[in-house]
């Protein structure tokens, strides 16, 4: 009877209202995995034009007292350089890339004989004055005082080089396919 009376009761047992979800077991927890690091997108800017901030700022540089160098910008010495590099037919920019640095940039050149540029930089906005420190034209050079070149001089020389273009010729038409 006991049986009985139990099978009764369990088919009268009043039914379970209760959610799906509070039934459900709880989630055993596990540890997060590590988020993937974003990867930078890539700049839509392009590295080798000259920060505009350097546009128009004045470069100290001391030049020699029977210079014709007139004082200038560092983007006005970027112009004169792209001025060299397309007279000796080089068929490519100056400025590789341009680098932000402590105290100022860096430049990275297309000219392979000219380790990257430092200009140290100071001000703000109009204001903003930059020195060239000197300059590495590498290794091969064994002779110390050939091979490092005072900011001062190379201005010098880039404006000279850059103002005028001794070729009369044009430059000779690129092979296809030889680069």
């Amino acid at each position: 009877m006991i049986c009985a009376l139990s099978a009764i009761l369990a088919a009268c047992k009043a039914p379970d209202l209760k959610p799906d979800f509070l039934k459900r077991d709880k989630p055993v927890a596990v540890a997060p995995s590590p988020r993937p690091v974003p990867t930078p997108a890539p700049s839509l800017v392009d590295p080798s034009l000259t920060p505009r901030e350097l546009l128009t700022a004045r470069l100290l540089n001391p030049r020699s007292a029977d210079s014709a160098t007139p004082g200038m910008t560092v983007g006005k010495l970027i112009e004169f350089a792209d001025r060299y590099l397309a007279c000796d037919c080089a068929n490519t920019r100056f400025a590789k890339a341009w680098h932000p640095i402590e105290g100022g940039y860096e430049l990275a050149t297309n000219a392979g004989q000219v380790r990257p540029l430092r200009f140290i930089c100071s001000g703000i906005g109009e204001a903003l004055s930059c020195y060239l420190t000197e300059i590495d034209r590498g290794a091969a050079l064994t002779n110390l005082t050939e091979r490092f070149m005072p900011g001062g001089d190379f201005i010098e020389f880039i404006y000279g080089h850059g103002l005028n273009c001794p070729r009369v010729e044009p430059c000779p038409s690129p092979i296809p396919g030889l680069k």
